[in-house]
């Protein structure tokens, strides 16, 4: 019989037997089955330990004897040491299938990420870290859009968030450091971007009747009449196209733009989802650009009724009457 084998049997008879102000434990079948798999006797103990039976451990160790309480000494610091270790995103007994084979964290514990691991990258050259804080960036784990500020070239608080994510993910998916987790996971991320959602309101065209009513009273206040039926539905197809016009050109300049962060262009993360705006670009005004066809179409007119209008005040009146129009 081997030492797991006897730990094994000595225990389950123990657990049967109550302690004082305790009851009897009936160990389940799934139990015993972990008990059985375990590598050895420090791995059993852990196993026991971590069912709730840590006084039963405590009974057994002390029932060993006397010449074999060092190697009981031994096999319980040995489980108490891997019970202690904190791992990322899991604990010594998650279950991992591993080269292959079904086996737990615990029993590769030198090859998985632990907690400090992912303050490692604050010995790196500054150079070094913006590559990671690039990567990270682009992964959308690091930045103004989830609410992680950095400093480039500097390992802080939220680059270590993200490192912690990263690893946390690649301990659960059996992938340590061997096996470079961290880095394959950050990859499938840069790999397999998310689409964000875009927030553009809706396009609501001018309401026709409001807009006549305006344009009627362009016509009766500069030139005592009612527009003509062409001259109506010529300003009112102005109106409304430069107003779809204008929407486009305000959803143009509201959408990020989407650019890959590299390590050169850190500082300017956050600039970086303003579109470039051409030289000589300027705000399309559905209103002016109805007014110009107006003074177009009746300048002869305009003329002839010798209008000697303040060209500043007239925008003024305008503009005022058809403000209630939608754009």
């Amino acid at each position: 019989m081997t030492e797991k084998e006897k730990f094994i049997s000595e225990i389950l008879a123990l657990v049967k037997q109550p302690l004082a102000g305790e009851n009897p434990i009936v160990p389940t079948e799934a139990q015993i089955a972990e008990l059985q798999k375990a590598d050895g006797v420090e791995d059993a103990i852990l196993i026991a330990n971590n069912f709730g039976w840590s006084d039963y451990v405590v009974q057994w160790s002390l029932d060993q004897p006397t010449d074999q309480q060092d190697s009981v000494a031994t096999a319980l610091q040995a489980a108490l040491t891997g019970q202690q270790t904190n791992f990322l995103g899991v604990d010594a007994n998650t279950v991992i299938n591993y080269g292959g084979e079904v086996t737990t964290i615990g029993a590769f514990a030198d090859n998985f990420y632990v907690n400090g691991d992912q303050n490692a990258p604050e010995a790196l050259m500054p150079e070094e870290i913006r590559v990671i804080q690039a990567d990270l960036i682009n992964a959308g784990l690091l930045g103004n859009k989830v609410n992680r500020p950095f400093r480039p070239g500097v390992w802080g608080k939220h680059d270590r968030d993200a490192l912690y994510e990263l690893m946390s993910l690649a301990n659960q998916n059996g992938e340590g450091k061997a096996e470079k987790g961290w880095q394959t996971t950050l990859q499938l991320y840069l790999d397999n971007p998310i689409q964000e959602p875009e927030k553009i309101s809706a396009y609501l065209p001018p309401d026709y009747t409001a807009l006549s009513n305006s344009i009627d009273g362009l016509f009766e206040q500069e030139l005592g009449r009612k527009p003509k039926e062409y001259e109506l539905r010529l300003l009112a197809d102005t109106y409304s196209a430069n107003a779809k016009k204008a929407y486009e050109q305000q959803v143009a300049l509201e959408t990020p733009m989407d650019v890959d962060i590299t390590p050169e262009t850190l500082e300017d993360y956050g600039n970086h989802t303003q579109p470039v705006i051409e030289e000589g670009v300027t705000a399309i005004d559905p209103s002016a650009k109805m007014l110009s066809v107006f003074d177009d179409i009746t300048a002869k007119e305009q003329e002839r009724l010798g209008a000697n209008r303040d060209i500043q005040a007239t925008n003024s009146i305008i503009l005022n009457s058809i403000t209630g129009a939608p754009r």
